[in-house]
């Protein structure tokens, strides 16, 4: 019997091919592709900010408070409500008050009294020593009690006028034009010298006022301009740094900072808001968010060479805002970067770039 070769089915394939006069196709990996995707620049030295909320209040608040003690018998303002300057807005029972009045009118009585038969006194010892009917010893004495009774009822009207000015203490007067913001007592309650009863605010001119952190003090300053943001209004308001208070607080570390705001429709006290303070320029590359993929669980970018074609690099995150982010590391300024990736962009790919990244 006559022995037979095998010829390995590739062979028999690959000769059957050639004999059809068609080559082979090999398998490889996916041809590059051209992309016309946005191109932008790391750019460095963006201005930045940070948000800072705060609530809109008066300039000028102040605090009602009697100067004397007694019951409140009438309060009959609320919060929200609208005053007038000199409205009444407290009446403090003003019996006490009355009371010191009549004490005091009576002392000037009594001292008028003590004073009239002193110089009585004076004028009679004042001809007997004319007619040198009386010593100058005797004399010199009824001068001097009529002198001392002449004091006495000074002081005494003296004390019935601080009397007489502590009764019109007893009704409270709104000092401004403005809103009720505060009320501490109620009718009925006792009032003391010297605390609250009613916070007024005068709707004349608003504060933005907000709490920063000390590592954020060094980039503010008096006379900066500052954009807040309120929720009930559709524009931003611009402002300007009134105040810095350099001691920061001692328990959250936080700085104040006063906002002043110019006159503007629909902006009242006590209206939430957002104010973006200006930080210094950015030294690292500054690029925008929608640039950024996830390789391997690490962050990165698509830089653009001379050519056009992209390759990936890993990048050291910083700072994030909304829609940008800083590069601390992997990206120098000036490099081209893909701002807009597609899913399929791959290593090697070529970009038609058009410029500008995303809005």
């Amino acid at each position: 019997m006559r022995a037979v070769a095998l010829i390995p089915s590739t062979l028999a394939l690959a000769s059957v091919l050639t004999a059809c006069g068609q080559k082979p196709e090999l398998q490889g990996a996916p041809l590059p592709k051209v992309w016309n995707l946005p191109v932008v620049q790391a750019s460095a030295g963006l201005a930045l900010d940070t948000a800072a909320v705060g609530s809109a209040v008066s300039d000028q608040r102040v605090d009602v408070s009697s100067r004397l003690s007694g019951f409140i018998r009438e309060l009959n303002v609320q919060e929200g409500d609208s005053v007038r300057k000199g409205q009444l807005l407290v009446r403090i029972d003003p019996s006490d008050v009355e009371g010191g009045v009549r004490q005091a009118q009576a002392g000037v009585a009594a001292a008028d009294a003590a004073y009239k038969d002193a110089q009585s006194d004076f004028e009679r010892f004042q001809r007997l020593y004319d007619r040198e009917s009386a010593s100058e010893n005797e004399f010199r004495k009824v001068r001097l009690k009529r002198d001392a009774t002449a004091e006495a009822l000074n002081q005494s009207k003296a004390a019935f006028d601080t009397a007489w000015a502590q009764r019109a203490y007893a009704d409270i007067r709104s000092p401004v034009d403005g809103i009720v913001v505060a009320r501490a007592k109620h009718s009925g309650d006792m009032a003391l010298p010297g605390m609250p009863l009613l916070t007024v605010e005068a709707g004349r001119s608003l504060t933005f006022e907000t709490s920063v952190a000390e590592g954020v003090m060094p980039s503010i300053q008096v006379g900066r301009p500052v954009t807040v943001r309120f929720d009930r209004l559709s524009t931003p308001v611009q402002g300007v740094v009134s105040r810095v208070v350099e001691s920061a607080d001692p328990v959250t570390r936080s700085h104040l900072v006063k906002i002043s705001l110019p006159d503007t429709p629909g902006l009242t006290a006590g209206m939430f808001g957002r104010a973006s303070l200006p930080l210094a320029q950015s030294g690292a590359p500054i690029i925008p968010r929608s640039s950024l993929t996830d390789r391997g669980g690490l962050r990165g970018v698509f830089v653009v060479d001379e050519s056009n074609h992209v390759h990936f690099r890993w990048l050291r995150l910083g700072r994030e805002w909304n829609d940008q982010v800083e590069a601390t590391a992997g990206l120098q300024q000036g490099e081209r970067l893909v701002a807009q990736l597609e899913p399929a962009l791959r290593e090697g790919d070529s970009i038609s770039a058009r410029a500008g990244g995303p809005k």
